[in-house]
């Protein structure tokens, strides 16, 4: 999903600008698509 509002990645800590790829993480929180997939082998 691309995200509609700037906002921070609760998983790395940096800006998130609208029209980037999003998902949710885990924890249900919104994250770059990145740092969810970082996640996803995680215990």
């Amino acid at each position: 999903m691309k995200a509609k509002f700037a906002t921070s990645c609760v998983s790395c800590g940096d800006k998130i600008q609208p029209g980037k790829e999003i998902s949710k993480n885990q924890d249900d929180k919104w994250v770059h698509k990145h740092c969810a997939e970082d996640s996803d082998g995680l215990p």
